[in-house]
Parts: C-alpha cells; structure tokens; sequence
C-alpha cells in the first residue's frame, strides 16, 4: 500500500467514526471497559474457525445438539480461556443459506487487524444486556444468560425450520452463538451474533421498539445533542402508522406466520423494530425502474437467499489464510431446481409477489435475459452438468442443484413460503420500501417463557393494571394483542 493511500483510508475512517460518535455508537478502543472482552471475543472466534472443518449438505439431530469445546490461550495476556460454540454446523448452514460466506463472516466478526475496533451500541433498553456491533454495523453481538442458550437450543431445530418454510421471515436472523470463560474462578459470557435489522442505517430518523402494549411503554424523545439511540415505543407511536403500500397485505400475513410460530414454542415479550427513513426520489424512481422490478423478482424466488452481497473476494471458493474454507452447502434444498420465466410471478390478477408495480403486464413483455431453455444460466458454461443417456441426472448436476445461486422456486412454492419482491438493499430480509419511506422490520427478543415466575408476575399485575396491558401475559394474549395492534397501525 502506497503511503498516499494510507493516508487516504486513514482520512475516510476518521471522518467515519467522527459520524458515528455523532449518532448511535462509541468506538470500544483500548480505553473503552469492554475494549478486553471483544479481544477475546476476536481471537477465540478466528482461532476455532480456523481449526473447525465440518462439510454437510444434510444437518441431523446431533448436529443440534452439538457443543463444540475449543481450549485456547490469549497471546496478549498468555491466560487460558474455554470458547464454546454451540450448533456450529447448524449456524453455518443458516450463514451460507443467506449469501453469509465463512471467509466474510469471518472478516467481519473477527478482523485480523487489532484496530478495527467494534463498536458499542449505545441505546436505551433496560436488560442490562451489552450490545455490540462489527466495525461495518452489519452484524451485531449480544450478551445473554445461560437458560436463554438453553432455550435456544431446544427450539434451534424448530426455528431454522421456520426460516426454511418461510425464507423472508421478519424473525431476526441468528447467525452464531457462543460463550467465552476467561479463567476456572470467573463465570462464562455468553452472547449471540444476528443480522443487525437497523443495517446500515446511517439516515434512519426515528427508531421504534414495539410490543402492542402501553404499560412503561413510553419513552422521552433523545435531546437535539445526544449521541444515544433513543428506541421510542408503543405510546410514542400512538398516532403513526406503517405506509406500506402494496406489501401491507404481506406484511400482516407475515406477522401472523410468525406469531403463530412463537405461540408454538411459548414464549412472549418480543417485539418488532422499526426503523423510518424517507425514500429520496431517485431512489422511488429506481423502485419502479423495469430492470430493477426484474432483477428484485429474481432474487425474490432464489432458493439461496442473499443478504450479504456476494463479492470476487467473498465467495465459498476464496482461500484467504489462516481459515480454510469449510462451511457446508445449503440445508435440505433439494433437486429440482429451475429458473422459471419472470412471467411465471404474474398473472391477469396481480403478482403472488407482493410489491410489484401495479402494471405486471410489462413484466410479461420483458423476461429477463438471464433466463434461457437451459433452465438455468451458469448451465450454458462448459463443464456443467450433464444427463446420461438413460435420462439418469449425473453427479455434477446433484451438486449443480444443491448449490447454484441462480436456481428458483415455482410460483406456487413461492406464494406457499408468502415471499414478497425484496428491495435491492444490503439488508433485503428486514428491508421493506413503501411510498416514499424506507422501513427496517425485524422480530426480536423471543426467549422470554411463560414460567412460573411470569405467571405470577401476571397476576400481580392483573390486580393493578385489569385491562391486561402490559407484556406479562399468556403466550397467545401476547400473540393475538400483537396482530391486532399492527392490523390497526398499518395502511
């Protein structure tokens, strides 16, 4: 690198943290208290991937089940610490299955350079949980407690599941859970990474945290020269609505699909993030744009998703040392994968996607150009797939199926799996455009059950509050109250 260029990149990255110290997050550097555990944080991740070499199409019950144990001892400090990473396979698969390669998820939780510090999130939940971001704000990381994993592991199966039978799921999205024990004589922390749903956010105005309820449900907005990330609330969005648009519809169905999925496993307390930011007006007019009406169709029908953009130097095939590239091809795709026509998501009535322009017959008037009787594009390269002459599919065409980017589902798969046309944004899952305003939707904190202590929680509260309120409730209170506050606060 040539020292111009040093000095360029320097320059960049000190007006970019001048940014963000003026907004939401606090660079944790040498200096910060959390500055020691995201170092042990970024050693453990990169030593125990680095040595973690597991290749399955298919995942099993072990595969679960399975705790992985990685002793390993701090060059800085030369202390011994135990790294543990739970479901390491399971959390792999759910990576590549979103376009996550192991070569950038690992250059994005665990940079080899010690000055690509992380950043603290700096919000106002009450948890007492630590919130940390990747230098890029895409991933974050959170603290949990012991019988959360617990919990998660029991339902892991349940929830990848889920996403598999519903891929734009506004369930946030777990990518790795871990837990580090420095030395025998301190206690483990345990912590989560997940897609960041405010991701990348750097002009959303106003965030919101809602339950569907209005006990301690208020927040007092941030002041005009705070630098903390006030996560307003239920009362706070009293008179606000989701202007969604075409995807209204998608939308509501969504949020019953996924509530009902957590009525199943019994827990309460969640809620969904919203994030607003105004839609400048080219980017309204790129929406309606037919070229990029016809590449959001593709995407949208891709069987492998693509939150993270893939890249020449961020693909399963790079070989960037020390990690050498293992993570498992995509769970339970199948073989039948085709690339039907753009016109095969419309019809005289509409689109089975939800959020196409309102003239679909365009659509059908320009099939996309990648589309071939081929059936998919990269099988027109040499040394594709082929058929015997028995009509028997080769071995390299199994491969081909499992793991071509290109291959789509059905239409009538796709409306079955209440897919939606995704935006083209780095966040395309948790990303919905509406009129003229951006909106960032995820579903978080679910691992709250409905234990004894909740119930009796309840009925303390019933006492005083007899109009059920507030969040302690039954599972399905917590549901039904959830979808009908979002069937009254979208249009």
């Amino acid at each position: 690198m040539s020292k111009l260029t040093a000095v360029k990149k320097q320059g960049y990255f000190t007006r970019l943290r001048k940014r963000w110290k003026r907004r939401d997050v606090r660079e944790i550097d040498d200096q910060h208290p959390k500055y020691l555990f995201t170092q042990y944080m970024r050693h453990a991740i990169r030593s125990f991937l680095s040595d973690y070499d597991k290749k399955k199409i298919f995942l099993t019950k072990e595969d679960h089940e399975e705790v992985a144990r990685h002793e390993l001892t701090f060059p800085l400090h030369r202390s011994t610490m135990e790294f543990v990473s739970y479901a390491p396979g399971v959390f792999q698969s759910l990576r590549q299955r979103i376009g996550l390669s192991s070569v950038e998820y690992l250059e994005t939780i665990s940079p080899v350079d010690n000055q690509d510090f992380y950043y603290e999130f700096l919000s106002n939940s009450k948890s007492g949980q630590s919130f940390i971001l990747t230098r890029n704000k895409q991933l974050m990381i959170k603290t949990i407690t012991k019988s959360e994993v617990d919990f998660f592991m029991r339902i892991l199966n349940k929830y990848i599941q889920h996403f598999e039978s519903f891929p734009h799921s506004l369930l946030v999205k777990f990518v790795g859970m871990y837990s580090i024990q420095v030395s025998k004589f301190r206690k483990p922390v345990y912590f989560v990474v997940m897609l960041s749903i405010y991701y990348p956010g750097e002009r959303i105005q106003y965030r919101y945290d809602i339950k569907g309820c209005k006990i301690g449900r208020f927040t007092k907005p941030a002041e005009d020269d705070s630098n903390v990330a006030v996560i307003l609330k239920d009362q706070n969005f009293e008179d606000e609505k989701l202007f969604l648009g075409q995807q209204k519809e998608w939308f509501l169905q969504q949020i019953e699909i996924d509530t009902k999925f957590l009525q199943s496993i019994g827990v309460l307390d969640y809620s969904l993030l919203v994030g607003m930011q105004p839609l400048q007006g080219d980017e309204q007019l790129q929406n309606h744009q037919m070229a990029s009406v016809v590449s959001k169709m593709q995407k949208s029908v891709a069987r492998e998703h693509c939150v993270f953009k893939p890249s020449p130097h961020h693909t399963e095939n790079s070989n960037i040392t020390p990690l050498p590239e293992t993570l498992s091809t995509p769970n339970s795709i199948g073989t039948d994968a085709k690339c039907p026509s753009d016109s095969e998501y419309v019809s005289d009535k509409g689109s089975t996607l939800p959020g196409l322009v309102q003239d679909p017959t365009s659509v059908q008037q320009n099939p996309s150009p990648s589309t071939s009787s081929l059936g998919c594009p990269c099988l027109g390269r040499p040394s594709s797939a082929q058929t015997n002459v028995s009509g028997v599919t080769s071995p390299s065409m199994t491969s081909h199926t499992l793991t071509c980017t290109y291959a789509t589902i059905s239409s009538e798969e796709a409306s079955r799996q209440n897919r939606r046309l995704l935006p083209n944004d780095r966040n395309e899952l948790h990303v919905i455009d509406g009129d003229d305003q951006r909106f960032y939707l995820g579903i978080i904190d679910f691992f709250t059950r409905y234990t004894f202590k909740k119930r009796l929680e309840n009925a303390y509260k019933r006492v005083i509050y007899p109009q059920l309120s507030f969040s302690t409730v039954h599972p399905d209170i917590f549901a039904d109250r959830f979808r009908k506050y979002w069937d009254d606060h979208t249009a």
